[in-house]
């Protein structure tokens, strides 16, 4: 795939060694806010998606983590967000984290922004700034994403990972972008005005909102509009048996040596036909 502005950067500060950022920045490491911002970005956009991107991740899920995926899933049945957008625009959503987290306005981000930015990431009881925005995060698919580019299965990305990763969601946004750009861009001047952005988003919030209706359909057994408990535990029971048997589909394609478990060796395979998958936008609906 084409390499963007990030990876060409992130490449030539590895290339002169360490960059220093002067008095403007405080983190030191140019590349690290780069990654940063980089990584809150392609979560958000993996977000606004209405697939399942990166499904095959589970392989290698726990009960615990399946179970995780599940809950996440069955939110699918709330009421669609205002702020869906279906318009992945990778660039202005990196600006817009860019804004919201550098408190100085300097135009960078100091080491206690950076601090701020990795807590929302990863600590969900840190995401009120997320919520306030109407952000979302999808923890699970996020974390399916992760999975698949963590080559050597350490359960950490290097900064070589974590650059594949951002250039890989990058361009999966501008191939979801064009695909949005051919269906609705009405004059053909290659930008959506809002009529058209409108267009496109009320295209995909009925997307959403459909699916939220079929999930009623087969699961809102008193036809209030809503999912109760026994409702909502028959929906993650049934949920919990696909995904197992999805996790034991590709166990036993991949699982050379049948010890029931893929080891990094046996997993890259899969992690690389999953990074396929994200860079050429499938599986985002």
């Amino acid at each position: 795939m084409s390499h963007s502005r990030l990876h060409r950067r992130l490449l030539s500060a590895a290339l002169a060694g360490t960059l220093a950022l002067g008095a403007t920045a405080c983190n030191g490491n140019l590349a690290e806010e780069e990654l940063a911002l980089g990584e809150a970005t392609a979560a958000l956009t993996t977000s606004e998606e209405a697939g399942e991107i990166g499904a095959d991740a589970v392989a290698n899920a726990d009960a615990t983590q399946i179970a995780a995926l599940v809950d996440e899933q069955a939110a699918l049945a709330g009421e669609v967000s205002d702020s869906a957008s279906g318009v992945c625009d990778f660039r202005a959503k990196r600006e817009q984290v860019l804004a919201e987290y550098d408190a100085n306005k300097d135009g960078r981000l100091d080491r206690e922004e950076l601090q701020a930015i990795k807590a929302d990431l990863t600590d969900a009881s840190a995401r009120a700034r997320f919520f306030r925005l109407g952000w979302r995060v999808r923890v699970q698919g996020f974390m399916r994403v992760r999975w698949a580019f963590d080559e050597n299965g350490d359960r950490t990305l290097s900064t070589e990972e974590r650059t594949a990763m951002v250039d890989a969601l990058e361009a999966r946004c501008e191939r979801l972008h064009a695909a949005v750009l051919e269906k609705f861009d009405a004059d053909g001047n290659g930008t959506l005005d809002e009529a058209e952005r409108q267009a496109a988003r009320q295209a995909f919030r009925a997307k959403l909102a459909a699916r939220r209706e079929e999930i009623l359909a087969n699961y809102d057994a008193n036809q209030d509009g809503v999912l109760d408990l026994e409702e909502r535990a028959k929906l993650r029971e049934d949920r919990m048996l696909e995904w197992q048997e999805r996790r034991a589909a590709l166990i036993a394609k991949y699982d050379t040596n049948g010890d029931g478990v893929l080891s990094a060796e046996e997993a890259l395979p899969l992690r690389k036909e999953i990074q396929d998958r994200i860079i050429n936008g499938l599986d985002a609906e």
